[in-house]
């Protein structure tokens, strides 16, 4: 019988423990839970416990989650768990430095059921892959080395998710360039193709039916047809990334700084995050439907 997969939840809240606990078991997964650093790090160091995944509160009573994912990485046999950071916190400084230092993915509290579901199993999918298929993403890699010029086209949150992770290895910082692809070409779905704005956003999110409304507009006659496309341009310096989408544009300004965090909305700061630690240059031009990104190749962000 196939070990179960099993999550690492790192949380002073016994609550939201059993709540991650709840949500990750109706896809299977088998759940350990921490209260505190010390007692994760005795799990994390079990030689009886397997770990595939690994679920840190940034804001434990006994320090920081991001402590514990340095001390991971510093150790070979935990250093490929990946990690998903969660927390309260929407400061800017957080979300960059976790991702700076190559977190998974960054929770915001609170998010639905269904996108910790599938950012948990992405990141145990991703990892299983890597340790099994080392010298096929090693091939890919090097493939992707070839690339010079290349357009793409995605119409679904999944295939833009799957593009960003298999473009991510042109650059260094593979981690950081695939969370700003994913955040420009997300919303290049979302905002612009499907008309889904930053107030309906908003409801949706907090009523916890984005995925389903996303799902109804793809399938509609009015959606159904319509592709965002993504162009790659590399040189020997640089790669650039252009993505474009049908929609009638927005006011990029709005998101493109760290004013994007000082809100209190649980979303919208993709775009900010994404100029931070995604790309060296990040610039959305016309009205808003195009985006480009260069990521300079040898010392790109990160």
């Amino acid at each position: 019988m196939a070990e179960p997969v099993t999550a690492l939840v790192v949380d002073d809240e016994e609550m939201t423990r059993a709540i991650v606990a709840g949500y990750l078991a109706r896809i299977g997964y088998r759940t350990l839970e921490a209260a505190t650093l010390a007692e994760a790090w005795r799990i994390l160091n079990d030689p009886a416990v397997t770990i595939h995944v690994a679920l840190l509160d940034r804001r434990l009573h006994d320090g920081d989650g991001l402590k514990l994912f340095e001390r991971m990485k510093a150790v070979p046999g935990l250093a490929d768990i990946p990690v998903i950071i969660q927390t309260l916190s929407d400061s800017s400084a957080d979300i960059a430095a976790a991702i700076r230092a190559g977190v998974f993915y960054y929770l915001i509290k609170p998010y639905d059921g269904a996108l910790l579901r599938s950012v948990v199993r992405a990141a145990e999918e991703s990892s299983g892959r890597m340790k099994s298929l080392q010298g096929d993403l090693r091939s890919r890699a090097d493939a992707m080395g070839l690339l010079r010029e290349a357009q793409f086209r995605f119409r679904t949150p999944h295939e833009a998710q799957n593009l960003a992770i298999a473009l991510s290895s042109i650059a260094d910082t593979a981690h950081s360039l695939t969370f700003g692809l994913s955040e420009i070409m997300m919303n290049a779905v979302e905002h612009g193709n499907l008309g889904i704005g930053f107030e309906a956003k908003s409801v949706l999110k907090a009523t916890g039916t984005l995925g389903r409304e996303i799902e109804t507009r793809l399938a509609s006659p009015e959606h159904r047809d319509k592709h965002a496309t993504l162009h790659v341009e590399r040189s020997d310096e640089r790669v650039v990334f252009t993505v474009t989408d049908t929609g009638g544009g927005f006011d990029s300004s709005r998101y493109l700084t760290v004013d994007a965090f000082q809100s209190t909305a649980t979303h919208g700061r993709g775009i900010a995050l994404a100029r931070m630690v995604g790309f060296d240059q990040l610039t959305y031009v016309g009205n808003g439907n195009r985006v480009i990104g260069v990521v300079n190749l040898n010392h790109s962000t990160g």
